[in-house]
C-alpha cells in the first residue's frame, strides 16, 4: 500500500512537472524575433537619394530643408548618402532608429550601386534585417529608373 502511493505520488509530481514546464515554453512564443519593435525584423525602406558623398546637413541646405524629418543620412563601406525616405514597411523602424543616421551592411556589390553619382534624385527600395539598432543588413536593392518620355506621332509636331 505504501509503495504503490509512493509511485502514485511520484508519478503526480512528473506529471505536474511537465504541465508546467509546457506551459511556461508557451509563455515565451511572443518573444519571436519576427514580432515587430524587436531586432532582427525584415524592413523595407523605399526612398529618394538627396545626395551622395554628402553630410545630413548639407543635404538639408541644398533642399532648402533644415527640419526635414525623413531625411537620414546612410553610411556604407563604400561611401554615405543621404536618403528622403517615403515609406517604411514597419512603423516600429521609427523606434529603433531615434536618430536620423543609420549604416548598411551587405556585399560589395550589392551596396557600390547606391553611393553612385549617377543615384542621386532616383528612388530606391532597400530590403533587409534590422539585425541591431541603426544598422539594416541588406538584402536587396532596388534603384528606380525614370519611365521613358515617350513621343505621340499623331501630333506631328517634330521639334528642330
Amino acid at each position: 500500500m505504501v509503495r504503490s502511493f509512493r509511485i502514485a505520488t511520484t508519478g503526480l509530481a512528473v506529471a505536474f512537472l511537465l504541465t508546467g514546464l509546457t506551459a511556461s515554453a508557451f509563455g515565451f512564443v511572443g518573444l519571436s524575433p519576427w514580432q515587430p519593435g524587436i531586432p532582427g525584423r525584415l524592413i523595407q525602406l523605399r526612398g529618394t537619394v538627396v545626395c551622395t558623398g554628402c553630410t545630413l546637413t548639407e543635404a538639408r541646405r541644398l533642399q532648402h530643408d533644415r527640419y526635414g524629418n525623413q531625411f537620414y543620412e546612410v553610411i556604407s563601406q563604400q561611401g554615405q548618402l543621404v536618403l528622403n525616405i517615403h515609406a517604411v514597411s514597419s512603423p516600429r523602424w521609427f523606434d529603433e532608429v531615434t536618430v536620423p543616421q543609420f549604416s548598411l551592411r551587405g556585399e560589395e556589390g550589392l551596396l557600390q550601386p547606391l553611393s553612385a553619382a549617377e543615384t542621386q534624385a532616383k528612388e530606391v527600395e532597400l530590403t533587409g534585417l534590422l539585425t541591431a539598432p541603426r544598422i539594416l543588413d541588406v538584402s536587396a536593392v532596388v534603384i528606380q529608373t525614370p519611365p521613358p518620355r515617350t513621343f505621340d506621332v499623331s501630333e506631328g509636331q517634330t521639334r528642330q
